[in-house]
């Protein structure tokens, strides 16, 4: 296994590029079927997983910008649901001031 950031203090380490691969395709299976903002945080980090880890590295550049689509597009996602969280949150403050 391979650590995702060298400089990272958990010192993660990538699991297997095919098991990722699978695990981004349940869970955003799973998204489809079942929004839910803790996935999109999710697919995310394996996004970056994704594309951290060596073998995609050595891939085609057409594959690897697919896979920074794919990233930049869920992490748009993350933002909005952050967004809508946050406002959600101050409409609530709002109402018990």
């Amino acid at each position: 296994m391979r650590c995702l950031d060298s400089n990272a203090s958990d010192g993660e380490e990538l699991p297997d590029v095919t098991v990722i691969q699978t695990a981004l395709c349940y869970l955003m299976t799973r998204y489809a079927s079942r929004p839910c903002a803790g996935l999109i945080i999710t697919i995310v980090h394996h996004l970056r997983m994704l594309l951290a880890h060596p073998d995609i590295a050595s891939q085609s550049e057409d594959r690897r910008k697919i896979h920074r689509e794919l990233l930049r597009q869920w992490q748009a996602m993350a933002e909005q649901q952050q967004k809508t969280d946050a406002h959600r949150v101050r409409s609530q403050q709002v109402v018990w001031h």
